[in-house]
């Protein structure tokens, strides 16, 4: 396979990965120890992702749409994302973007939501390959949902996911960790991928906030891994691969940056 090819696809698996990387932290882990001097509304998100071969950048939010993001009710999601990488010879550049409606309940201890919405994902190469599969514009239907425990709790566990028609792209994570002195951390482990190909993260996460604003802590996650691709395309053992996506480096570290907070 050619090396271009297993760079895009490691964009592909930075764009996914990144996309699913949501709010959950933030609303279901800080809405009883931020000071409740007034409502919150929603919560602003964005981050950045970095893997070999790739560089992904995204923000977004989810809006209360009865005004109270600590209550149950109909929430709103927009989310934007660009990738940038490298091509075997030249570069590549994804856009996407989505709105999804949604509804958000919450328990003593516990936080969820379900969201759906549409999906718009575009891919330009330079230079250009009409043969590729996963280029050009596609519009899908998106899905999502989540799981989280409070910070109130000595221990947390988050469950998300999401999937969209666009590509065939999806993406789900699980986190266990401890609670100890404010900063919640533990492993983590993703599954994600496209029609064309499926990769896995194993690694590690640390959440902790810094106040910078009054009654507004901003929460900051790090994780970092590895990464590993199996190939199962068509192409997959040509000659020019192994079957597991690792020429033009699909596999390898990983490391994400969010910061997060309420409004």
């Amino acid at each position: 396979m050619r090396n271009w090819q297993n760079h895009l696809r490691t964009a592909l698996l930075a764009c996914v990965a990144a996309a699913g990387l949501s709010t959950t932290a933030t609303w279901a882990g800080s809405l009883k120890d931020t000071p409740t001097t007034d409502t919150q509304r929603g919560v602003y998100f964005s981050g950045y992702d970095v893997v070999e071969g790739a560089r992904y950048a995204f923000a977004g939010m989810v809006l209360a749409l009865n005004n109270d993001i600590s209550r149950d009710g109909w929430a709103l999601r927009l989310y934007g994302s660009r990738v940038d990488f490298d091509l075997d010879p030249g570069d590549g550049r994804g856009w996407q973007g989505d709105v999804m409606l949604g509804y958000r309940f919450v328990r003593k201890h516990m936080y969820g939501g379900i969201y759906v919405g549409g999906d718009y994902q575009n891919y330009r190469l330079s230079p250009d390959d009409p043969t590729a599969k996963v280029r050009g514009t596609e519009v899908g239907v998106k899905v999502a949902a989540e799981l989280a425990t409070s910070k109130e709790l000595p221990y947390y566990f988050a469950l998300n996911g999401n999937y969209s028609t666009a590509f065939d792209v999806y993406w789900a994570r699980a986190r266990v960790g401890l609670i100890r002195g404010g900063v919640t951390f533990g492993p983590e482990g993703i599954v994600f991928g496209d029609e064309e190909f499926n990769a896995q993260r194993l690694g590690g996460f640390v959440s902790f906030d810094v106040k910078l604003l009054p009654n507004r802590p901003i929460e900051i996650t790090l994780s970092a891994g590895h990464q590993f691709v199996s190939d199962t395309g068509s192409n997959a053992s040509n000659g020019n691969g192994n079957g597991t996506g690792t020429v033009g480096g699909g596999e390898g570290t990983y490391a994400t940056i969010v910061f997060s907070v309420l409004f």
